[in-house]
């Protein structure tokens, strides 16, 4: 007769046994899917001396323990099922929901919203893109919106999410005492901090039962040091904008260009969010970075066909608070581009009608204006290099609605 039991789920793991009685010798394989997706089939032959000691299973290897490819996101809610491969049953208590992370109750935002309320929490307004993209540009038109406010140092680097992205990573992965803290140097060189030492199977023998060891450092633990990150931040954005007498219900970042752990870390800490997505065409975008960055054709090709990936799967993620613009749109000041992100955000976003804009991007660009930084790739690139980027980047200009020549 089988047997199992799920011990213990959070957002990083799961684990727990999984055994037949009438074949004790027999190592069961369980499945794992979240959210109606199969992830994996891992086979239960991990020591249990509980079973051990029942006499009924064996040796008594049969537990499990399967570490996500990514933690599952806090923004909401998800379901995970531990099944038994050989025919698909979950185990008796198989069936569970990982509950989204608690944040405060958002208040309302944009015109007619009451700034007492407002200015009690502040949310981002993520800008998301690879590099030489127009994110400095895009910056400088949110900063103008009395409801946003932004770090206006151009070009607008001031990135607290992504070092508490980065922060979060380092105090909430398990430990390699071979390559990062080791318990008895945990002083280091005074500078660097690694991964948790006492994040690892060694330490958590101080525990009887493995279940509440590992709900802690796999979801209390992070879940404590998330909600410290966002009022860290959110403290800083409420000085800036009393510093610039605004009353702001957003703040506008940079992301980390395209980094998919930043872009998450930014929903499981503030629940809302709203990701402004920059798409410019690839062949401006190589102009542009061998000009600026010195780089050479090959180097820059690899990277942006890199990106180009990443910003295809963004689009496939179909989020509901993510909105894609491109640039050669927002340079232009189409009116439908503005029309389309302002009532997105719920503030009105205007293009620049000034020379403002234009200075920042002589200090920044690498074209006499913006609208000289479209369809440069025509006169730029050498025939070669137009045919290789037609080759690699058809499935992005099709998806972006690019020409291909």
């Amino acid at each position: 007769m089988r047997g199992g039991h799920v011990d213990s789920l959070s957002r990083r793991t799961v684990a727990g046994w999984a055994a037949d009685a009438e074949r004790p010798a027999l190592r069961l394989t369980v499945s794992i899917s979240v959210d109606g997706v199969h992830l994996a089939d891992v086979v239960a032959e991990r020591p249990r001396n509980d079973l051990a000691s029942l006499g009924r299973f064996g040796d008594g290897r049969h537990g499990f323990l399967f570490t996500f490819p990514e933690p599952l996101g806090a923004e909401r809610d998800h379901v995970v099922v531990v099944s038994y491969q050989e025919d698909g049953k979950p185990l008796p208590n198989g069936r569970h929901t990982v509950a989204r992370a608690q944040v405060p109750s958002v208040p309302a935002h944009g015109a007619g919203a009451d700034p007492a309320v407002a200015a009690q929490r502040q949310f981002p307004i993520l800008v998301t893109a690879p590099g030489r993209s127009g994110t400095t540009l895009l910056m400088g038109l949110l900063a103008r919106a009395e409801e946003i406010v932004a770090a206006e140092l151009v070009p607008y680097e001031v990135r607290l999410i992504s070092y508490h992205a980065a922060a979060f990573n380092v105090l909430t992965t398990p430990a390699d005492l071979e390559h990062s803290s080791h318990p008895d140097r945990l002083e280091g060189d005074g500078y660097h901090i690694g991964f948790n030492p006492f994040h690892s199977p060694q330490y958590a023998q101080a525990f009887r039962a493995a279940a509440p060891v590992r709900d802690y450092f796999d979801q209390y633990a992070p879940d404590r040091l998330a909600d410290n990150a966002r009022d860290l931040i959110e403290e800083y954005y409420r000085r800036l904008a009393r510093d610039k007498g605004k009353q702001a219900g957003f703040f506008a970042e940079k992301g980390n260009n395209l980094h998919k752990p930043t872009r998450m870390f930014t929903r499981r800490v503030f629940g809302r969010v709203r990701e402004l997505v920059i798409v410019r065409d690839p062949r401006d975008v190589l102009c542009s970075h061998m000009a600026y960055f010195s780089s050479s054709a090959d180097k820059a090709f690899t990277q942006l066909s890199h990106a180009s990936k990443q910003l295809l799967a963004i689009r496939d993620e179909a989020r509901e608070d993510i909105h894609i613009l491109r640039y050669e749109d927002m340079v232009r000041g189409d009116e439908a581009c503005f029309e389309a992100m302002s009532a997105f955000l719920g503030v009105r976003i205007e293009p620049d009608a000034g020379d403002r804009g234009r200075e920042v991007f002589r200090r920044h660009g690498t074209s006499v204006s913006p609208e000289a930084s479209v369809a440069r790739w025509r006169s730029n690139l050498p025939d070669a290099l137009k045919a290789r980027c037609a080759a690699d980047w058809g499935a992005f200009f099709s998806a972006f609605g690019y020409p291909e020549e």
